[in-house]
């Protein structure tokens, strides 16, 4: 496991509901034992809460990647625009050399996935349709998508299921 995380204005912001289980940030959950992880915040920020992205270096050779995108609100849409930029680029850089999969709030509907990557959403959801997503290199196929419903989130769970293949 690996969490990253996010300042709200000048510190981590606490969670409410229920309380008492730490601060707000991005984590990732791997079976495979990660070997290195990176965090880094998006170079557009628009608002107080600075958006960041986490990526774990897995030992069998799997990038697994996670971001919380700013919202597509008037104030904040030109740093979704650039951090669904600078998403795309690092998921790309990566894939170069590993397998990736990246699951993550991108607060839009389209796609921030690279060229040649696969991408599945919650639009089913009955919170908030359509803006998370999960994007995947070509050695993961047939993905599928459940979309269970979540209390204290104002986003249903989205739980994508993909097979290994043998080829990035």
């Amino acid at each position: 496991m690996r969490f990253s995380i996010v300042i709200y204005g000048v510190g981590p912001l606490r969670c409410i509901r229920p309380e008492g289980r730490g601060v707000f940030g991005d984590a990732v959950l791997t079976k495979a034992t990660g070997e290195s992880s990176e965090s880094q915040a998006f170079k557009a920020q628009t608002d107080i809460e600075r958006r960041r992205w986490l990526c774990v270096a897995t030992r069998t050779d799997i990038d697994v990647c996670t971001a919380h995108v700013s919202e597509r609100t008037p104030l904040e849409v030109a740093a979704n625009d650039g951090q669904c930029t600078e998403l795309a680029t690092l998921l790309e850089r990566r894939a170069a050399f590993r397998t990736v999969i990246f699951g993550g709030d991108v607060n839009r509907r389209r796609s921030c996935a690279p060229d040649g990557f696969w991408t599945r959403t919650d639009r089913y959801a009955d919170q908030t349709p359509g803006v998370q997503q999960v994007y995947g290199t070509g050695a993961f196929h047939a993905p599928s998508v459940d979309v269970p419903p979540a209390a204290h989130s104002d986003h249903d769970v989205l739980v994508v299921r993909a097979h290994l293949g043998t080829g990035r």
